[in-house]
């Protein structure tokens, strides 16, 4: 087959899927964490950093105006902590992947975090080891989808 052939052929939403990056917003309200988050997912060519919030209220602003695919979201944070924007965003009937983190996983209950609506609860301190695998599970949100 001719190489234009290939290269003009419209591909499949399956394969179009596969080549998208995950969409994610970072929300922290430590500087130094968020410059670090940075520089750790900009290595992972699969990821896209679309934005960073401070605090809970910011987060649910961004989801909205942005609809990321995963939101990297701090546990404890003024003005709103993590698991009531979380809460919120749910409620909204927003549908991302919202990865709850913390410093010290055993002072929240994972329980708790499930019931705020989070997907998973990550302990800052493995995040090296389980942060791929976390925003790579679940489904890729639609872009342009009409919401129901």
């Amino acid at each position: 087959m001719p190489l234009w052939l290939v290269m003009t052929r419209p591909r499949d939403a399956a394969s179009m899927e596969t080549e998208r990056k995950r969409r994610v917003l970072l929300v922290d309200d430590s500087p130094a964490f968020r410059g670090l988050m940075q520089w750790y997912l900009g290595t992972l060519p699969e990821i896209e950093i679309v934005a960073e919030a401070t605090d809970g209220e910011q987060a649910i602003a961004e989801v909205e105006r942005l609809q990321p695919d995963v939101v990297l979201m701090d546990v404890r944070m003024p003005k709103m902590d993590g698991l009531e924007a979380t809460r919120r965003i749910r409620a909204s009937r927003e549908c991302p992947r919202i990865l709850l983190l913390t410093n010290h996983a055993t002072a929240i209950p994972a329980g708790l975090a499930a019931e705020a609506g989070a997907d998973e609860l990550l302990d800052k301190a493995e995040l090296a080891d389980l942060l791929p695998a976390a925003i790579a599970k679940g489904p890729m949100r639609m872009r342009g989808a009409a919401k129901s």
